[in-house]
């Protein structure tokens, strides 16, 4: 029996020692065939991410990683997905910086700079893991400014929003190579050992109509999201375990020019298919990915933060990442095909650890008999 959908979760540690669960869900996050964001610029090429930390993962106080990405939109405010909010998640928020120390699980022993308290957490009130991913955003309130280390990043209008959704039926092609007019990204576990990278992770991705997409998981009313995936047939480009919560971000063309770049965050890592059976060609495995769309949550985000989103002064910054990112047609391109890791929302066999896993199970277990149902 397979699962049909995923949340791209908490990036856990993937120990050989650690037992997996039949009545839990793999949860993953990463970024299929992605770049290091270090290597593409030597400032900050994505400003605006964010990282949540998980509590320890062993019984002796040790092993933290970075859990789920987070997107910063202004000085004390961050957006994630509602999903990421559970128990084994720290009140830690890292922002400012390429590098978090998960492969030794030491993400916390970092610069005080870059480590922000969460002093407030708002889910969603439409939010109910027991029934679906609809409404799966939440937001992150901090102790102190992130403005001496990050830089926010404007939420897209919903006119902004349709004039991307209007850029994707244009130029989504199916069947082959498509404009990448979106970017991804996170600490989200990467192939092809599927481990958790210190690099973040950043990948281009194609933009798709929701009446093209293929995301096997049960629309509504309720349901609103952004539907992304490879823009090219030749490599599979996607986000896993980890990258949930964290940005996906579209250019406006004609604003290309101005010193935000007209860069847009349109949707934050929600759910998708399991990366390792996706990059391993499974055919039940090809399916699109699903980022909560911030347009919908436009009003929301202002009432529950008290932010004029539309005053908010346009931030400078200093390198615009459609151009340094690369776009290969194919695997002889110069995106390096044995790296990964990421933001969107592939699910790549987790296994959590022991302690953990048993803490996580209760949580999960109404969320795993529902994915059971869709399965059946």
């Amino acid at each position: 029996m397979k699962l049909k959908y995923t949340p791209v979760a908490v990036a856990l540690a993937c120990l050989s020692v650690a037992p997996s669960f039949a009545n839990e869900p793999n949860i993953q996050a990463r970024v299929l065939n992605g770049e290091e964001a270090s290597k593409l610029s030597s400032d900050l090429l994505l400003p605006w991410q964010a990282a949540f930390l998980t509590e320890p993962q062993l019984n002796d106080g040790t092993y933290i990683t970075s859990g789920c990405g987070a997107v910063v939109i202004s000085d004390f405010w961050a957006v994630t997905a509602a999903h990421c909010i559970e128990s084994f998640m720290s009140n830690t928020l890292i922002a400012g910086t390429n590098i978090i120390k998960n492969k030794v699980g030491t993400a916390d022993s970092i610069d005080g700079k870059y480590k922000f308290e969460i002093t407030d957490k708002i889910v969603h009130s439409g939010y109910d893991s027991s029934l679906a991913l609809d409404h799966d955003i939440a937001l992150l309130k901090v102790n102190r400014s992130m403005l001496e280390v990050a830089q926010p990043i404007k939420i897209a209008t919903q006119q902004e929003q349709e004039a991307a959704n209007n850029q994707f039926a244009n130029t989504w092609n199916p069947i082959g190579y498509s404009k990448a007019n979106l970017i991804a990204s996170g600490w989200g576990y990467t192939e092809p050992k599927f481990d958790q990278p210190d690099e973040l992770m950043v990948v281009k991705l194609g933009g798709i109509p929701m009446t093209d997409c293929d995301a096997d998981y049960p629309l509504s009313e309720e349901s609103h999201f952004v539907c992304a995936d490879s823009n090219t047939p030749e490599i599979k480009k996607d986000v896993c375990r980890g990258d949930s919560g964290g940005p996906l971000v579209w250019q406006i063309s004609d604003k290309s020019g101005d010193s935000d770049f007209g860069l847009r965050v349109i949707g934050v890592t929600s759910n998708g298919p399991y990366c390792h059976l996706k990059e391993n060609g499974d055919a039940a495995a090809q399916k699109n990915g699903l980022y909560t769309e911030l347009a919908h949550y436009y009003a929301w985000i202002e009432a529950k933060t008290n932010l004029d989103l539309a005053s908010q002064v346009t931030p400078t910054f200093s390198v615009d990442p459609f151009v340094k990112v690369s776009d290969p047609e194919n695997k002889t391109g110069t995106s390096p095909s044995g790296s990964g890791g990421g933001g969107s929302l592939p699910l790549s066999g987790l296994i959590g650890l022991a302690a953990l896993a048993l803490a996580r199970r209760k949580a999960y277990t109404n969320l795993h008999k529902y994915l059971i149902s869709l399965a059946g």
